[in-house]
């Protein structure tokens, strides 16, 4: 997958465009003085969508190089906690989505200074996930895509299988 500089900076352009009006002062006052700040309501900070975009971007590569390991190493705690690491492993390296999918971004929506949603489609199907920032550090959260795994790898490797999904026999 590509990620293409316009892609980020169309992104960053949309959350400044969108925080910048509230930012501004008051027109002049009657009688040509500077009129008292504006008083609007506090905007909430926005995420910066270039790092967190990066997180799922190396998730992406991860995957299709089938670097299993490292793309669960990308995730944050609380996804990690939900799915072990050698259910993930096992069951991608058993039976690994079509290599080279082609991840097409759909969405990206920063939801405050720590939290941006992304949805994307693959090989037909969309799915999301979100990134967050964990102290300094962006990392990448599967959201519901980590169900398949919920019951084990063995559960998700037949699953997989017979739905065709799989791309080793």
């Amino acid at each position: 997958m590509r990620w293409t500089s316009g892609l980020l900076v169309g992104a960053a352009t949309v959350v400044l465009a969108t925080a910048l009006p509230a930012c501004g002062t008051a027109p002049d006052a009657p009688g040509g003085g500077p009129a008292a700040p504006a008083t609007a309501a506090a905007v909430p900070k926005s995420a910066n969508v270039a790092d967190a975009l990066e997180v799922v971007d190396a998730q992406f590569k991860s995957i299709n190089a089938a670097d299993w390991s490292a793309a669960w190493d990308a995730w944050t705690d609380a996804a990690k906690a939900e799915i072990a690491k050698d259910v993930y492993v096992k069951t991608n390296e058993a039976c690994p989505a079509p290599a080279k999918s082609v991840f097409e971004l759909e969405r990206v929506t920063p939801v405050d200074d720590s939290t941006v949603d992304v949805g994307w489609r693959r090989d037909g199907i969309s799915e999301h996930g979100t990134s967050r920032l964990t102290g300094t550090e962006w990392r990448f959260d599967p959201g519901s895509t980590l169900v398949e795994y919920a019951g084990g790898a063995d559960a998700a490797i037949a699953k997989r299988k017979e739905a065709g999904a799989c791309t080793r026999a």
